[in-house]
């Protein structure tokens, strides 16, 4: 186990709130981290890391980790308490408790079931692979605010009041840039989409590769989030929040203003691009800009903490053409911290720590986040001193 302290410098901001000012009680000006590496015992058995945590989902109480295995088609379990591999679950490809083609993401409607999801359709299964029930839009037998042709649920969704209802981002991945926060209940077979208050108004980018070998569209990364009775919906491009009031499908808007970095990118994008030499050129432009990662929720001290990052362009345009931004050379690295209100209380500048936190999210106050470690399960984890 590696331990070492690092001390961080941070902005103070006052949280605003109704119109009134109120100075924070917590001083952020020193924070300092203790770090520590912790490594899953596998046992007898191999923890499939080839895709990292990209195929995963944390239980509601953080002890418990689901990884989809992709090579051996299965489910592991593992005990986060104890940081063990604790079982691995097969699950059929066919037939009536098949899965087919693959899972591209999962979730949780509770302790006992899992959501797994691909661009197909969706199920929810016990946690042996026996299915419970099925979950497909089907653009004919929905009625409400119309599914338009290709759309789909993008990764991730989210199934509560038995699992009959999913909240998710609708898009078409293939025709359009455009994704609706929405409510689909499978069960009564409506269709509800979300008005986002100013959404027009939000600087973000849409860049159409069009070559002789690829159509793709590039575009902010949206990703929605539950935290006990609220969806928040989140951007790479920009600091705006939209909260999801679950209780009664109201959504408001949450705006801050960091003082160490930009609040969004600076734009300024093409809007088309027809070779796969400019292609690449646009796309480290846009992660040598700022980007935002998803808030992670501290249950403990009933705070948000969020990542943020710039990369540093190399000019070598031989890596994958869709390599994720944290995975480039990194430039800076913040983290703001916000209150249960979304209220931004302080800033602290991280690019020392060399690396974009992954996958992280908080189990007993501290921040853990995803490492390979010689192949092996590990996690990096910063606890406040």
């Amino acid at each position: 186990m590696k331990n070492y302290i690092i001390i961080l410098l941070s902005v103070i901001l006052n949280a605003c709130g109704g119109g009134n000012e109120t100075e924070t009680k917590t001083d952020f000006s020193n924070i300092s981290f203790t770090m520590d590496t912790v490594i899953v015992d596998p046992g007898e058995e191999i923890i499939n890391l080839r895709g990292g945590l990209g195929t995963s989902i944390i239980n509601s109480n953080q002890s418990r980790l689901y990884l989809w295995d992709h090579r051996a088609f299965g489910l592991d379990i593992i005990d986060l308490d104890e940081l063990i591999l604790t079982k691995k679950v097969p699950f059929d490809k066919e037939g009536p408790n098949g899965v087919d083609p693959n899972v591209d993401w999962m979730s949780l409607p509770d302790d006992n079931q899992i959501l797994l999801a691909n661009f197909q359709g969706m199920g929810i299964f016990d946690l042996n692979g026996n299915k419970l029930s099925n979950l497909k839009l089907e653009k004919d037998k929905f009625v409400g605010d119309s599914l338009l042709e290709g759309e789909i649920f993008q990764r991730k969704s989210f199934p509560i009041a038995g699992g009959s209802v999913v909240y998710g981002l609708l898009v078409n991945p293939w025709k359009s840039a455009k994704r609706s926060l929405s409510k689909v209940d499978f069960e009564a077979k409506i269709i509800k989409k979300m008005e986002l208050p100013g959404e027009d108004e939000l600087p973000d980018y849409v860049v159409h590769g069009k070559t002789e070998n690829i159509s793709t569209i590039i575009t902010s990364e949206k990703t929605v989030q539950k935290f006990g009775n609220r969806l928040v919906l989140s951007s790479t491009g920009y600091t705006d929040l939209y909260i999801l009031d679950l209780k009664n499908d109201s959504v408001y808007h949450v705006d801050y203003s960091p003082m160490l970095s930009a609040k969004a990118k600076k734009g300024g994008f093409p809007s088309e691009v027809n070779s796969e030499k400019h292609l690449r050129e646009v796309i480290q432009d846009i992660h040598a800009d700022i980007n935002f990662q998803p808030l992670i929720w501290d249950e403990k001290n009933k705070r948000f903490y969020r990542f943020s990052f710039e990369t540093t362009p190399t000019g070598n345009t031989d890596w994958p053409l869709f390599q994720p931004a944290e995975e480039k050379p990194l430039s800076k690295l913040f983290l703001s911290i916000l209150d249960e209100d979304f209220n931004l209380l302080g800033e602290s500048d991280l690019t020392e720590l060399g690396s974009v936190p992954t996958y992280a999210f908080v189990k007993d106050g501290k921040i853990w986040y995803y490492v390979n470690v010689d192949d092996e399960l590990g996690f990096l984890r910063m606890a406040f001193d």
